[in-house]
């Protein structure tokens, strides 16, 4: 990461510089609470006093949502209007005070590269981190029942879950094999996903484990359901 420097000399000094950039690389969002805890993003940096001109500002995939000027009270931008509490201090020091924005009610659309930029008249120096908003799914399930033809069909689906999730079915710990995950995105951005197999009844062994795994691709949101499935206990659909 380049930053601008003043030179005095044979001198050269930073005049604005970020040391530590604080983004969760996920958060978890409870739609069933009331009060969920605030997404805080900090960014953490050295700046000299006699700077002039010092200005703030975070960016979600390249464009504007929040810009703190210290004369001034902080101003999240229209997309995040309403989902930042401006009120939020994190230092009491003049140059830091609300360098922090601790977003509300997060949206699931709210997933992607947030920056953190800070600049003065002389310098400026950025950094960026990626997250994620994963929406907790409302119903995930899993379940078999035998056929007509002798088959014995495995059933897994999730409801209202974002991001895209990926699902597996094993059957005592081998994976099994299914067909193409199914997903249906609602006006809402939310999936719903589903992926199911077929067996003969006599190449399954009873009692058998079953199991669906669910994941988020580069995340650790891992969720997972099963049953024993028992030759005696079916019932034809």
């Amino acid at each position: 990461m380049n930053t601008k420097v003043k030179h005095f000399g044979c001198c050269a000094c930073s005049a604005v510089k970020i040391i530590n950039l604080k983004v969760p690389s996920t958060y978890l969002l409870d739609q069933t609470s009331k009060t969920p805890d605030p997404l805080i993003l900090d960014c953490e940096y050295e700046v000299d006093e006699s700077e002039k001109g010092f200005v703030l500002k975070w960016l979600l995939d390249g464009q504007p949502v929040y810009q703190w000027i210290p004369s001034k009270n902080p101003f999240p931008f229209q997309s995040f209007k309403n989902r930042v509490d401006t009120s939020y201090v994190v230092s009491s020091e003049h140059l830091h005070k609300h360098r922090a924005m601790a977003i509300i009610k997060p949206l699931a659309n709210f997933t992607g590269e947030y920056m953190c930029t800070v600049q003065t008249y002389t310098s400026i120096d950025r950094k960026s981190a990626k997250l994620k908003i994963i929406v907790r799914e409302s119903k995930f399930d899993l379940s078999y029942y035998l056929n007509g033809d002798g088959y014995i069909t495995v059933d897994c689906h999730a409801r209202d879950i974002s991001p895209l999730p990926e699902l597996q079915i094993r059957i005592n710990y081998e994976l099994f094999e299914t067909e193409n995950l199914k997903s249906v995105q609602g006006e809402n951005g939310l999936y719903n996903v589903s992926i199911s197999g077929r067996i003969r009844k006599d190449q399954l062994e009873s009692p058998a484990m079953i199991e669906c795994l669910l994941s988020i691709p580069e995340t650790n949101y891992n969720k997972r359901r099963s049953t024993t499935y028992y030759a005696e206990q079916l019932n034809t659909t």
